[in-house]
């Protein structure tokens, strides 16, 4: 065996495992991610809560979450908002607020007389982008395993958003910033198009590509971008999570908040969706073998029997992430909503 046929061998060889999840079927280690939505639909309050079970590496809203140090850059959240809420989401979950720097650092624009801002104030002033590359990378030296939250990502590349060559340029300089910070992931706010009210909007739910079509500025970071998602709201105080997730299918996701005794914002969790969610989420083939599923099983009671192993190990997946199916620690499976014989 030659030299080129053993170097063929060890390229095919070597790095075909997955990278670790960090918060499972969303977000893994590498990723760039685009999280979108309307103004005032609860991007922030959602990425604030993810922030605090990341810290902690607690299960979010029905995904199981890998402890991590989290950075966040926010430009639009007042100071007494963001500590306040951080504050309410720990105290919900009967956690200690998050230790600053150590587990969490945090750069509010809003911020006053904070050594933090005046650092950030300075890398995003300079006109050289790569004051805003090293301030990133200064960071993630410190915490190389990192989620960053740049929340909106368009206030700290201040570029030309609807000019592809401008965004492209933005994009590899992220990706060059994780390439060497391969076990990091950065998580960037949109915002949405005004919303065409001749055409309407897409729904999220069913129709996410299209849906992600709104989202504001160039359409090339998201074609570039490992992870797409966006939040609307649902029905009543429901949210959707969902979009596309790069060679991965994605699982939506509904989500409610949660108040403390005052009325206040203490996060979100997880709901159970409804009869028409599931119609949405599943394929016309999963709905068959759904409905042909009893409320509690095994798997190795139904599977080959009742499902086709592979097709039931697919539902299965889908069911739990939507929040439709759970699992005891006896491992039987038991229907939230939805049919069963």
């Amino acid at each position: 065996m030659n030299a080129r046929t053993e170097d063929t061998l060890s390229f095919f060889d070597r790095n075909t495992e997955e990278r670790p999840e960090i918060v499972q079927g969303l977000i893994r280690e590498g990723d760039f991610v685009v999280f979108a939505g309307n103004y005032g639909m609860g991007k922030s309050p959602t990425l604030a809560d993810l922030t605090v079970h990341l810290i902690h590496g607690l299960t979010w809203c029905g995904r199981k979450v890998a402890q991590r140090p989290v950075v966040v850059i926010d430009f639009e959240s007042p100071e007494p908002d963001y500590k306040n809420s951080i504050r309410r989401i720990a105290a919900r979950l009967e956690l200690p607020t998050p230790n600053v720097p150590r587990d969490l650092v945090v750069f509010l624009q809003n911020a006053r007389n904070d050594p933090g801002t005046a650092r950030l104030l300075e890398a995003i002033a300079a006109r050289d982008k790569q004051a805003k590359v090293a301030f990133l990378e200064s960071e993630l030296r410190e915490k190389p395993n990192a989620v960053v939250i740049i929340d909106p990502l368009s206030l700290y590349f201040t570029i030309n958003w609807i000019k592809p060559h401008e965004v492209v340029g933005a994009y590899g300089d992220l990706r060059l910033i994780i390439h060497k910070y391969p076990h990091s992931a950065i998580v960037g706010t949109f915002n949405l198009r005004k919303r065409d009210r001749k055409n309407g909007r897409a729904d999220l739910l069913s129709d996410p590509r299209e849906w992600l079509e709104e989202v504001s500025g160039s359409l090339d970071i998201l074609n570039r971008s490992d992870v797409r998602l966006g939040i609307e709201k649902h029905h009543d105080d429901v949210r959707v999570i969902n979009g596309i997730v790069r060679g991965r299918e994605m699982h939506p996701l509904l989500i409610h908040p949660v108040r403390d005794r005052d009325d206040q914002l203490a996060g979100f969790e997880q709901v159970i969706p409804e009869q028409s969610d599931l119609l949405i989420a599943m394929t016309v083939k999963q709905k068959q073998h759904w409905d042909n599923l009893p409320s509690d099983f095994r798997f190795e009671q139904v599977a080959d029997k009742i499902v086709p192993r592979a097709s039931l190990s697919r539902l299965v997946e889908k069911a739990e992430h939507v929040g439709a199916l759970k699992k005891s620690e006896e491992g039987v499976y038991r229907k939230q909503c939805g049919g069963g014989l």
